[in-house]
């Protein structure tokens, strides 16, 4: 791409020096045409053949300067390229007749006429390297035809002083060559460095005009943002007043209670929407890629979706399906729970139809989601990804969401590898579209529909838990118990060591990022993996629960693939990820045991 670039900036360049030494080269040949005219003029051989090589030689020089007139007329006639050749064959042309001419100084008595000749054109032929030596096309053909045929006449004339100017001439020549080598390689340099300073400026230019529009969106989305957060503060700080008055009678602090919570809702459905998109501007935002069943991933969200489809009167049909893909859970059920609550939002009768399509892919395929609902015109169908957008909501009801749902998705899709198609029209509902890669069925996990409240795999299992927080670490240490787990919580890393000196074996580490004295989770799982390998324990999976989003560390675990969770985490994630974990590292020792 740089060299194309540079390549027509040269051409451009060479077409432009070229045809600007035009005007003074017209007179430069007029000038000599008058001096060899005149040299001859006394005895003139040949007079025939010497009229028609100078009108020739007058006529090409005429016709060059209309070449040059209807180029500033007409320059985007012809490419830069194009024009330079055209510019060769003119000077082949008008060189020819001088070079050639040199044949009527052999053909005089006087002695001293073919030097006077040779001096003659080696001064044009100086000129020459100066108007032309930019362009090697150029420059060979002219050179070639005004010295050429004078080094051969002078060596074939066997005379001891023309032998020696005919050396001198060809060492000229090869000299004005060397030279002119030198001048092009110089005129690139100079081109590519104009060029690069072109393509800096400009690639800064885009960069910035990025930059402007990103910190514009970035206010619009904060404006948005704060708008949609702090509507239901401000409803629930109203409610919360009039709990206050006496005068309310218990069935109005009912309902005003019914309120609040509804509210507290949007506003925690609204800030988990933001921390999403939060995440995975940031690169927070970690994949983990299972083996699964497709038909429990569906199931799972459909069951979400079917009451409030039945609600309103709408059918909700999934396509059954036997595929094993390879991707990550989590990460996919937000995108289908997303997908299904617009379609269920934005469909106000028929049918909503989620299933997977092979589409001519041998691997894998694309799951779609489809309505029949309100559809989304063509000019509309690239904003519906902006953050806060919505086509069908002018109000900004709260209670038809707050536009963040399809970016979301969007980007999540982009962090999984694949690309959102939309296919749409206005009353003719909406197909959302995206590849699936193909898993293995024999590294399936447990099934995705198993709830968390129960089950042998977290039954006796040994949790160790790092947090510097007090309430923290005793409402983790709980739930883990609740679960059947054997939990033991410590402050830093320092009696995460002496728990497992004394004893304390744990099937899966736990710790927040941030801890007291500068420490951080990563350090203290690093400091207790090591300490189980020198025990030859190394059975334990690490789990990193964050409420960070920007955080280089945080980036380089991702890519590595260590687990992080980010706060809020819910029961049901946390479980669901330790059981994730847990029948992975049995797997990977069941095939190191064969």
């Amino acid at each position: 791409m740089r060299d194309d670039a540079i390549q027509r900036a040269i051409d451009e360049d060479l077409a432009r020096v070229l045809y600007a030494q035009d005007a003074l080269a017209f007179f430069t040949h007029w000038f000599v045409i008058a001096v060899l005219v005149s040299i001859y003029w006394g005895d003139m051989p040949y007079p025939q053949w010497f009229a028609a090589c100078f009108v020739f030689y007058a006529v090409v020089n005429c016709a060059s300067m209309g070449l040059l007139l209807y180029r500033r007329r007409r320059p985007a006639a012809l490419s830069a390229r194009n024009w330079i050749r055209l510019h060769a064959l003119r000077g082949a042309l008008l060189c020819s007749a001088p070079g050639l001419s040199i044949w009527f100084a052999f053909q005089t008595p006087q002695s001293d006429l073919p030097v006077l000749h040779t001096v003659i054109l080696a001064t044009l032929a100086a000129g020459v390297f100066m108007s032309n030596g930019f362009d090697v096309l150029n420059f060979s053909t002219n050179i070639t035809l005004v010295l050429v045929p004078a080094i051969v006449l002078l060596f074939g004339s066997h005379n001891f002083d023309r032998t020696i100017l005919a050396v001198v001439l060809t060492f000229f020549f090869c000299a004005v060559n060397l030279y002119a080598m030198s001048y092009r390689k110089l005129f690139q340099r100079v081109v590519e460095a104009r060029v690069d300073q072109q393509q800096l400026a400009e690639s800064l230019a885009e960069q910035k005009q990025r930059a402007d529009e990103a910190s514009l969106a970035k206010t619009r989305f904060f404006a948005a943002a704060s708008h949609d957060l702090r509507q239901p503060l401000h409803a629930v700080s109203l409610l919360a007043a009039s709990l206050n008055d006496a005068s309310v009678t218990p069935v109005q602090h009912a309902k005003t209670a019914d309120h609040i919570v509804n509210n507290v809702e949007a506003l925690n459905q609204l800030f988990n929407q933001v921390l999403d998109l939060a995440r995975l501007e940031t690169g927070a935002t970690q994949v983990i890629r299972l083996h699964f069943r497709l038909d429990d991933l569906f199931e799972r969200v459909g069951s979400q979706y079917r009451p409030q489809a039945a609600a309103k009167g709408l059918a909700l049909r999934i396509a059954p399906t036997t595929m094993v893909v390879y991707d990550d859970p989590v990460l996919l059920e937000r995108v289908l729970s997303n997908l299904l609550s617009n379609a269920v939002r934005y469909t106000g009768e028929g049918a909503i139809w989620m299933g997977l399509r092979r589409a001519g892919r041998r691997s894998g395929g694309y799951i779609e989601v489809r309505d029949s609902g309100i559809g989304i015109a063509a000019a509309e169908q690239e904003r519906i990804f902006e953050e806060f957008y919505q086509v069908a909501n002018p109000q900004r009801d709260a209670s038809q969401g707050h536009g963040l749902g399809l970016p979301t998705v969007r980007r999540l899709i982009g962090l999984l590898g694949g690309e959102l198609n939309l296919r749409s029209a206005p009353g003719r509902g909406s197909v959302f579209r995206f590849p699936v890669q193909a898993g293995d069925p024999a590294a399936l996990v447990a099934s995705l529909s198993d709830t968390a409240a129960g089950g042998p795999s977290a039954q006796g299992r040994q949790v160790l838990c790092i947090d510097d927080d007090p309430s923290t670490l005793e409402g983790l240490t709980s739930l883990l118990g609740r679960w059947g787990c054997i939990a033991r919580g410590v402050r830093n890393e320092a009696l995460a060591l002496r728990a497992l000196e004394e004893g304390f074996v744990p099937d899966a580490v736990l710790s927040d990022f941030r801890l007291a004295n500068h420490r951080t989770g990563v350090e203290a799982l690093t400091t207790v993996r090591e300490a189980l390998q020198r025990k030859g324990q190394e059975g334990a999976v690490m789990l990193l629960i964050t409420g960070e989003m920007a955080s280089g560390e945080l980036a380089a675990l991702a890519t590595q693939g260590v687990p992080v969770l980010h706060k809020p985490v819910t029961p049901a994630r946390l479980r669901r990820m330790l059981e994730t974990l847990w029948q992975q590292a049995e797997q990977d020792r069941a095939r190191s045991a064969v």
